[in-house]
């Protein structure tokens, strides 16, 4: 398929898509195709079916040299589909200019964005769920989300979900757009596993100036599984992910996610990818859910941190907040 052609590093535009912004899923180092949360919309849109509650989450990353990154998604379930949005953009700030002598001429700037929709199906799907857990899928550190308790049939879940995205890139007075498109399927197995897929970035091109690239691509495909304590006083989750770029060899990624006492969150991340700088990744997470009250209108509150090393280059910083209802 040429969605997937074969391409090289250098020869790919609009690669700020590659630059990731959540702090759970950078924690984890983006070992998050089989997760279910929030930020499922970014990674793969098909898990975001199985959301039974509203949410927003929204993220700010402290980039190199002034370099910010601002990120925005929403989820909204309804009784026969779940539909989302979300918003993402990098910011250069000022940008010094010189002529052809090396002589101060002033500023500029640069923006890259990409913002779009989605809409996400899971089968079975049972109304009354809204609002309440499913205790079929990993663990959540949601405490004012009721689980399920009436009888189920623990089979599976399975949820498909599609995205269309807008692409637009802006240097000084050039300016560049591109619609793309992501798909994903997720399939929820008895015991808590989750095993994942997305196809993200597909069918686009870009043209600057007189030069026109492709969008790079990404496949990504991933296993999920959680060891529960009892009382969910711990729950340890394990993940691993294997990521294609259209113009990178394949790499894996691990992730590890302690939760304790559904309040405070540990997460490690670590990739193959050999020419990205630092491999490891750290995060932590606090849940406040405990700190709401049950008539409060929203249902639990979160904030997350990551730091995402880049070897050389130093770390970087991700800060985020999720809110569901």
């Amino acid at each position: 398929m040429r969605l997937f052609a074969a391409q090289t590093p250098g020869s790919t535009s609009a690669n700020f898509i590659k630059i990731p912004v959540s702090p759970i899923a950078c924690g984890l180092n983006e070992a998050y195709t089989a997760m279910v949360g929030p930020d499922s919309i970014m990674y793969n849109p098909g898990a975001s079916g199985l959301l039974s509650y509203n949410s927003i989450s929204v993220a700010h990353n402290q980039y190199f040299a002034g370099i910010s990154q601002q990120y925005l998604s929403v989820n909204f379930y309804t009784p026969y589909f779940n539909l989302g949005a979300f918003f993402n953009m990098l910011s250069s700030g000022e940008i010094k200019t010189y002529d052809i002598n090396d002589n101060a001429t002033g500023t500029t700037s640069s923006s890259h964005k990409y913002y779009g929709a989605s809409i996400s199906k899971s089968w079975p799907r049972y109304k009354q769920d809204r609002g309440k857990a499913d205790p079929m899928l990993i663990a959540d550190s949601w405490t004012r989300i009721t689980k399920v308790k009436d009888y189920r049939p623990m089979v599976y879940r399975f949820s498909v979900g599609a995205s269309a995205k807008m692409v637009s890139e802006r240097l000084d007075k050039e300016k560049a757009s591109s619609p793309l498109f992501d798909a994903g399927a997720i399939l929820v197995l008895p015991n808590h596993w989750h095993l994942g897929a997305s196809f993200q970035n597909m069918g686009g091109k870009q043209k600057f100036v007189s030069q026109t690239d492709e969008i790079p691509s990404l496949q990504r495909y991933g296993v999920a599984k959680d060891f529960v304590s009892k009382k969910e006083i711990l729950v340890i989750t394990f993940l691993l992910d294997s990521v294609k770029y259209s113009d990178y060899k394949n790499f894996m990624i691990f992730g590890m996610q302690t939760d304790i006492l559904k309040m405070f969150q540990l997460r490690l991340g670590y990739r193959s990818q050999k020419d990205a700088g630092g491999k490891v990744s750290f995060g932590l997470g606090m849940n406040f859910d405990r700190l709401t009250s049950k008539e409060s209108f929203f249902k639990g509150m979160r904030m997350d941190y990551a730091l995402v090393d880049y070897g050389v280059l130093g770390p970087t910083h991700r800060l985020g907040m999720q809110l569901i209802w």
